[in-house]
């Protein structure tokens, strides 16, 4: 099973996003407050392919790294409409 975001992930802002023609996503976030567990990152993806999955991650480099693969994999089944930074 793939893991599921904690609900404070849903109120924290995005950092980067990639929207695909299909309607799928993927959203790189930075939570507004931390866990203590040194949790501070999450990447969220609706995409349809089977090699994606949510995550969440202590540093900025696991977590855009685990983004720009999920980028990767859910354009092979679907075409990027529009991908942007908004925070950082």
């Amino acid at each position: 099973m793939y893991p599921k975001l904690r609900p404070r992930f849903s109120n924290s802002p995005i950092i980067e996003y990639a929207n695909f023609y299909d309607g799928t996503f993927v959203n790189l976030i930075k939570l507004n407050k931390p866990y203590a567990d040194g949790i501070k990152y999450g990447v969220y993806e609706t995409t349809k392919s089977p090699f994606c999955s949510n995550g969440m991650f202590k540093t900025y480099e696991q977590a855009k790294e685990k983004f720009e693969l999920m980028v990767k994999n859910g354009s092979l089944i679907s075409l990027v409409r529009e991908r942007d930074i908004v925070n950082r």
